[in-house]
C-alpha cells in the first residue's frame, strides 16, 4: 500500500495534520476565534434539524431562537454535513478535532491532486501539499473556524480544469467536472467562488484562441455553466428570495485598508507560524525566476504565476484600498478583507513555483529535482512545525484563568455575553472549556451569546446605527423573559405571561415570508410592527401569550432546492457507475 503514491501522500498529509493538532489533542483543550460561535451555531442548528428531522428555513435551535434565516443562505448542504459529524461524535471537542483534520486533509490532498495534474514529481507534490495545508490560506480554520479556509481547501481542484481550458480541447466530461467544482465552491462560500472565477479567464481566452471549433467548444462550456447553476440553486434561490422581499443586514463593515496581508513583506504577526515568511520567499523566487527564465518558461506557467502575483498583490497595501472604499463603500461589507485575494493566489503560487523550477533545463547546480525536493522538504517541515507551535499559543490561553471571555473569542466585551454555567457566571475563557466535553451539545451554544446580527431584516441599512448594540438590546437582553419551544413542521413557539394588555416588542425577527401566529390567530403583515432591526412588536393580552413563527418559501425556491439536491445525489451514483463499467471493461480485455 505504501508504494501507492496516493496512499503514501495521504499518510504524510494525515501525519502532518496530527502534528499540527497535537497541542489540542494532548491538552484536550478546544480553541475558538472570531467566527467560531457564528459557525458553531450554524452547525448545531443543522445537527438538531437532522436529529429531530424537523427542517425549516428558520434557525429554530440557535442564534438566540430569534427566528433568523442564516443556514439556508450560508452553505446549507455543507453545514448539514458538519452537523451530521457533530451528531456522530457526540461532543464539541471531538467535532473540532475531526473537522480541522478533515479541512487539513482535503486541502493537502487537493493540492497533491493539482500537482500531479501538472505532472510534478511525487516528492515535490507531497511537499507542496504540506506547505499548503499549513499555509495562511488554510490555518484560519484552526484559529477561528473561518469558513473561507474550507472553500480554499478545494480551490486546487480547479487546476485540472485550468489545464483543460488552456489547451482549448474541452470535452463534455471536463466541463462537467469544472461545473461541479465551481458548484462545490458555491456550496461552501459564494464570495470565494465569485473571487475565484476570474482566475479561469486568461486560460479560457488562450484556449479559445487556439481551439479549432470555437462554437463547439463554447457549447461544451455551456455544460459547465448549467451544471454549476443547477447544483447551486439551493444556495442562490433562498438568498434571492430573502433579498427581494426584505432589506437584509449585510456582514459587518470592515475598513478595507486594515484587512490586507502584505505577503510580499513578511512582517504580519498574525501567528507564530512561518507560513507567510515561507510564502514570501517562494513569491520572490518565482518573480525572479520568471523574469530570468522567461524564454525557457512555458506560456502556461507564465499565466499561472502572473495570475497568482496579481491576486497576491491585490491583497496587499500596494492596492489603494482606501480610495477604492471611498468609490465603492459596499465593498467594506461584502469583501471586508482584501487578503481574500492573497489567500486565493497562494495555491497558484505554489503550483507555479513547482512547475517553474522543476521544468527548467538542467544547469550546473547538479541534480535539479533532488535539490528542489530537498528545499521543498525543509520548507514543508518548517511550515508544519511552526504552525504547531502557533497552535500552542491559543491552547495555552484557553487554559489561562486570567484570559477574559471576549479576548479569548477575539471580540469586544460587549459582543460576548456569558451566562451561568456549573454554578457560576461565565467570565473567563476557561469557563467554557467543560462545555466542549459534555454530550449535551446545546451547552456550548447556550452559555455564551455571541452578538452576530448578520442577515436580520432591517428597515434600511444605516451606517450610523450600531446593529450590534440593537441586537443586544432587542434580542439578547430580552430572550430570558420568554420560554422557547421548537414544534414539529418547523415551528418556533414563544410563551410568556403579561401583566396587562399592551404593545410588546418580542425578541424575534420576521421576514416577508415569515408566518406569525399570536394566541392562535394568524397575523397579517399589516398588523405587525417591526423595529429598525426587524424585531416584532405585537399586541399582547393580559395573562398567557403564545407566539408561533414559521417560514414558507416560494414554490420555485423549493423546486430549485430539490433539483440541486437531486443533482448532488446523482453525481456519486454516476461516478460509481462509470468506475464499475470501466472495471468490467478492463476485466473483459
Amino acid at each position: 500500500m505504501l508504494k501507492n503514491k496516493w496512499v503514501n501522500a495521504s499518510i504524510w498529509i494525515l501525519i502532518a495534520s496530527i502534528i499540527i493538532l497535537s497541542p489540542i489533542i494532548l491538552n484536550k483543550t478546544a480553541i475558538m476565534g472570531v467566527d467560531s460561535y457564528f459557525h458553531y451555531n450554524r452547525v448545531y442548528e443543522s445537527a438538531m434539524q437532522l436529529r429531530h428531522w424537523n427542517f425549516s428555513f428558520l434557525n429554530l435551535y440557535s442564534f438566540q431562537h430569534a427566528g433568523r434565516v442564516v443556514d439556508q443562505v450560508y452553505s446549507p448542504l455543507v453545514t448539514y454535513f458538519f452537523g451530521a459529524i457533530l451528531l456522530v461524535v457526540h461532543n464539541w471537542i471531538r467535532f473540532q478535532i475531526l473537522s480541522i483534520m478533515l479541512v487539513l486533509y482535503v486541502a493537502g490532498i487537493s493540492m497533491y491532486a493539482a500537482a500531479q495534474k501538472l505532472k510534478l514529481t511525487h516528492h515535490l507534490s507531497v511537499t507542496l501539499s504540506l506547505i499548503y495545508l499549513s499555509s495562511f490560506s488554510i490555518y484560519s480554520f484552526i484559529f477561528g473556524t473561518n469558513w473561507r479556509a474550507l472553500s480554499m481547501a478545494i480551490v486546487p481542484l480547479l487546476v485540472g480544469s485550468i489545464v483543460t481550458l488552456y489547451h482549448g480541447n474541452w470535452s463534455s466530461k471536463d466541463m462537467l467536472r469544472l461545473g461541479i467544482v465551481i458548484a462545490l465552491l458555491a456550496q461552501i462560500q459564494l464570495l470565494t467562488m465569485l473571487l475565484v472565477l476570474p482566475i479561469l479567464l486568461p486560460f479560457f481566452i488562450r484556449g479559445l484562441r487556439h481551439a479549432q471549433h470555437k462554437l463547439v467548444q463554447l457549447g461544451k462550456l455551456l455544460i459547465s455553466i448549467l451544471t454549476a447553476l443547477i447544483l447551486s440553486l439551493n444556495v442562490i434561490l433562498p438568498y434571492f428570495e430573502l433579498v427581494q422581499g426584505d432589506t437584509i443586514l449585510p456582514p459587518s463593515k470592515l475598513v478595507l485598508a486594515q484587512g490586507v496581508t502584505n505577503l510580499i513583506v513578511p512582517s504580519d504577526k498574525l501567528t507564530q507560524s512561518l507560513s507567510i515568511a515561507i510564502l514570501c520567499l517562494i513569491f520572490y523566487l518565482c518573480l525572479g525566476g520568471l523574469i530570468y527564465f522567461w524564454k525557457q518558461t512555458s506560456t502556461f506557467v507564465r499565466l499561472l504565476l502572473i495570475t497568482a502575483s496579481i491576486y497576491i498583490i491585490l491583497g496587499t497595501s500596494l492596492t489603494p484600498w482606501m480610495a477604492i472604499e471611498k468609490s465603492w463603500p459596499m465593498l467594506a461589507n461584502f469583501l471586508q478583507l482584501p487578503r481574500r485575494f492573497t489567500i486565493i493566489g497562494i495555491p497558484l503560487l505554489l503550483l507555479g513555483a513547482g512547475q517553474l523550477y522543476e521544468n527548467l533545463p538542467v544547469t550546473k547546480v547538479g541534480n535539479r529535482q533532488q535539490l528542489l525536493s530537498y528545499i521543498g522538504t525543509i520548507l514543508a517541515v518548517a511550515s508544519v512545525l511552526t504552525l504547531t507551535l502557533a497552535v500552542t499559543k491559543p491552547v495555552s490561553a484557553y487554559n489561562n484563568p486570567t484570559v477574559k471571555l471576549a479576548k479569548g473569542l477575539q471580540t469586544s466585551k460587549n459582543h460576548a455575553i456569558g451566562h451561568h454555567y456549573q454554578g457560576k457566571k461565565v467570565k473567563k475563557i476557561v469557563d467554557i472549556q467543560p462545555a466542549f466535553h459534555t454530550r449535551n451539545l446545546s451547552t456550548l451554544i447556550q452559555i455564551v451569546d455571541r452578538t452576530t446580527p448578520d442577515y436580520v431584516p432591517v428597515d434600511k441599512v444605516n451606517d450610523m446605527i450600531s446593529y450590534y448594540v440593537l441586537y443586544d438590546q432587542q434580542i439578547i437582553n430580552k430572550q430570558h423573559n420568554y420560554n422557547y419551544q421548537v414544534k414539529p413542521a418547523g415551528i418556533l413557539q414563544l410563551n410568556w405571561h403579561s401583566q396587562q394588555a399592551k404593545a410588546l416588542q418580542v425578541p424575534v425577527v420576521a421576514y416577508h415570508r415569515t408566518t406569525i401566529t399570536l394566541n392562535g390567530k394568524v397575523l397579517k403583515h399589516s398588523q405587525i410592527k417591526q423595529t429598525n432591526l426587524g424585531a416584532v412588536i405585537v399586541k399582547a393580552r393580559a395573562g398567557k401569550n403564545t407566539l408561533q413563527l414559521s417560514y414558507q418559501p416560494r414554490l420555485s425556491t423549493q423546486i430549485g432546492i430539490w433539483l440541486a439536491m437531486l443533482g448532488w445525489l446523482l453525481i456519486p451514483i454516476i461516478w460509481c457507475y462509470q468506475k464499475l463499467a470501466a472495471h468490467i471493461s478492463t476485466r473483459k480485455h
